[in-house]
């Protein structure tokens, strides 16, 4: 038995104050020969034994009521002798050992990061393992690729294994535990021998244990699998967690400020106080200056860069450092764009100028705007034309739209093109419900009822989160006001329908609050109904400056995203398109930001014109770049940015009643390291709750027998 604070144990000598004030007691009584007490002798004389028994029960219970107390504040552990004890088993056994690599391994609250320390103690234990038991070691990020797997370990052979952990480093991927521990089962099932142990060397951080874990323990349990766990982990205290950094808007262009939003977790007891982060774009490092995060609290903190010229380019971002340092960091891969490829199909074309339906919306979208192309098409002539992937279409006023043309669309909108509608009196209501609302499953938000006229007052923006049009909630009302069309489309909403795919944008300021703007997600694209027409027919927006604001808000949010996989969280694969019609024949991954050695990728065929490059779970953070040869184009480059999983960053510790709650009817078993070498004693749980009841009972019994002993006779 080991105590956690032995030093505690000193006070146990107060266990003497009791036979000490028996002994003080008798001394204070003086013998006085008297003539009747020869007669009260003979009658106490038969209660001699009994009272003698009573006195000596109740000093032995208040002796015992003191140990207890000092045994309980020292923390007693029941536990075997040493490491090998704990280890031990009867017969020979097949163990696994269980080596916890994720993201929280890397905290450092002392001279060693938690890793470290694992690796320590994976060392000792197998030093204390004999050659006759059969033994795999795995990680428990990728459990499926052992370090050694069912070997008995000879001398030479568990050398070679532990200078093999020693070069280890830990990933920056979650924990999760369910998925590590069937594929730990279903090695066991392999496993030579019938004893079974699981040897499981963590920090015990809560990330990553899941209610599903208690099956497979219970499992275990009944097939007499042993489970051990090694705690090398400290109680976490304080950190700081840069949870994202992400883009505000869908496309970034050239020469044009590009704004992103970091999202800066402060979980310390104490307030970050205007601390610098770094900010670096293709290697060039600006500080920033961070607000006051105030203690256990998220802020958004926008972030602005500009770049000069079109392409991939690597923009990372690092929050001052703490205790762990792997959840400080975000990398992204932002695709930056020459121009935006803009097709304005025009339904009612005229002669003059502003007459047909999109001389607005050209001039809106391309009037001091040199990274937009805008294309005019007549809907007569785009209607038989082969049909492009531009980054945005928009259909103004048009009469209707062939079956195979709108299944055109339904293709390119779900492949993330953008797609802008506006009613009109040309439009075929009857076809645009038939062939673009479906009943709900087509292009058009919602069923249109009827063209109608109206008397409105203004426009509503309504409160929705990354609406496409939230940059109009911070006009003034006067403004909005100014917006009063004379005629609109009357659509009807669908009830049933999910609020995520379908919103409600903007309303017009009527009693019925019709609605003006909606929204529909339809796969990676973006389809927005306007009510009103795109030229001056039914209003006379067109003609304001909130219109021109509304236009290019509205289009830069819906238009295409070059989003094509480059940018991942540690323990995903990379899978990327390309489009070549030869699969290239090799490739690999190099790491930019580290020296690493480098990754394998893969090739394959999608169809004729595609293929797929394709790589394993990548399960280190940093910036890699994919180097093949394609048989046309030559020498090809692709970078990939991937964070950390940040998710293994929650700050608690499994106490050993929540972790008994996982374990279910297995019974915990559990080590605690707590420095180089491991603490041989301190097996099993503490004792200081059953010291705590035995206390208890003492001075109830106490109390008890010294009211009956002090009855009157």
């Amino acid at each position: 038995m080991q105590f956690l604070a032995p030093l505690l144990l000193a006070g146990t000598v107060l266990a003497t104050a009791p036979i000490i004030i028996h002994l003080l007691n008798r001394r204070r009584f003086i013998r006085v020969n008297w003539a009747p007490m020869e007669y009260l002798k003979l009658t106490l004389k038969t209660n001699k034994r009994r009272l003698r028994l009573e006195q000596w029960l109740l000093l032995a219970i208040r002796t015992l009521a003191v140990l207890a107390l000092f045994f309980a504040v020292a923390r007693p552990i029941s536990s075997g002798t040493n490491l090998a004890g704990f280890l031990s088993v009867e017969g020979r056994a097949s163990r696994v050992i269980v080596i916890d690599d994720s993201l929280s391994m890397s905290y450092q609250n002392g001279e060693q990061p938690a890793f470290e320390r694992a690796k320590n103690a994976a060392r000792q234990v197998l030093n204390q393992l004999g050659p006759q038991d059969s033994v795999s070691v795995v990680l428990a990020s990728n459990p499926a690729q052992t370090l050694v797997r069912t070997a008995h370990l000879e001398e030479n052979e568990r050398n070679k294994l532990i200078a093999r952990i020693n070069e280890l480093s830990n990933c920056q991927m979650a924990s999760h535990w369910i998925s590590t521990l069937e594929d730990i089962d279903r090695q066991l099932q392999e496993a030579t021998f019938p004893v079974k142990e699981v040897i499981i060397v963590t920090d015990l951080w809560a990330a990553g244990w899941t209610v599903e874990v208690r099956d497979l323990f219970d499992r275990w349990s009944q097939e007499q699998v042993t489970v051990r766990f090694i705690d090398i982990g400290e109680n976490p205290a304080g950190n700081r967690v840069l949870h994202s950094l992400e883009l505000d808007s869908r496309i970034a262009l050239v020469d044009q400020e590009v704004k992103l939003t970091a999202v800066i977790e402060n979980a310390g007891e104490e307030p970050l106080k205007y601390g610098q982060a770094l900010l670096t774009v293709d290697g060039n490092v600006t500080p920033v200056t961070l607000p006051e995060i105030p203690a256990d609290k998220t802020v958004e903190v926008p972030v602005t860069v500009r770049f000069d010229q079109a392409g991939q380019h690597v923009v990372t971002l690092s929050i001052p450092a703490d205790k762990l340092l792997a959840d400080n960091i975000q990398r992204k891969i932002i695709n930056v764009r020459q121009l935006v490829d803009v097709v304005l199909v025009d339904g009612e074309p005229g002669l003059n100028p502003f007459d047909s339906e999109t001389d607005f919306l050209a001039l809106a979208l391309s009037a001091g705007n040199s990274n937009w192309q805008v294309t005019q098409s007549e809907s007569s002539t785009w209607k038989t034309q082969l049909l492009t992937a531009p980054d945005l279409i928009v259909l103004a006023n048009v009469d209707q739209l062939s079956k195979e043309r709108v299944k055109e669309l339904e293709e390119l909108v779900s492949l993330g093109t953008g797609l802008m509608i506006f009613a009109g009196d040309q439009c075929d209501l009857e076809l645009y419900n038939e062939r673009l609302f479906k009943g709900g499953k087509g292009l058009l938000p919602a069923r249109i009822h009827q063209i109608r006229d109206l008397s409105s007052q203004g426009l509503v923006i309504e409160p929705i989160a990354d609406s496409p049009i939230e940059m109009l909630k911070g006009l003034t009302p006067e403004l909005l006001s100014r917006v009063r069309p004379r005629r609109f489309a009357d659509v009807t909403l669908d009830p049933n329908s999910d609020q995520q795919q379908v919103r409600v944008l903007a309303r017009w300021n009527d009693a019925q609050q019709s609605p003006a703007v909606l929204e529909k997600r339809f796969g990676e694209g973006r389809v927005m109904f306007w009510t009103i027409t795109a030229d001056k027919s039914w209003s006379d927006w067109p003609a304001e400056a909130s219109f021109v604001l509304a236009m290019r808000v509205a289009a830069q949010e819906i238009a295409a995203e070059i989003q094509r996989g480059e940018n991942l969280t540690a323990g995903e694969p990379i899978h990327y398109e390309l489009e070549t019609i030869t699969a290239p024949q090799s490739g690999e991954l190099l790491w930019l930001d580290q020296e690493s050695s480098p990754l394998e990728i893969t090739f394959g065929t999608i169809n004729e014109t595609k293929t797929m490059l394709s790589s394993a779970p990548i399960r280190f953070a940093g910036v890699v770049e994919a180097t093949w040869k394609d048989t046309q184009l030559g020498d090809q480059t692709q970078k990939f940015a991937i964070n950390a999983n940040v998710e293994d960053s929650l700050q608690k510790k499994l106490d050993e009643q929540a972790l008994q709650q996982f374990l279910g009817r297995m019974p915990l078993k559990l080590i605690r390291y707590q420095g180089k070498e491991m603490d041989l004693s301190t097996e099993g749980t503490e004792l200081w709750r059953y010291l705590a009841v035995l206390l208890l009972g003492c001075l109830i019994s106490e109390s008890m027998l010294a009211t009956w002993i002090g009855r009157r006779r």
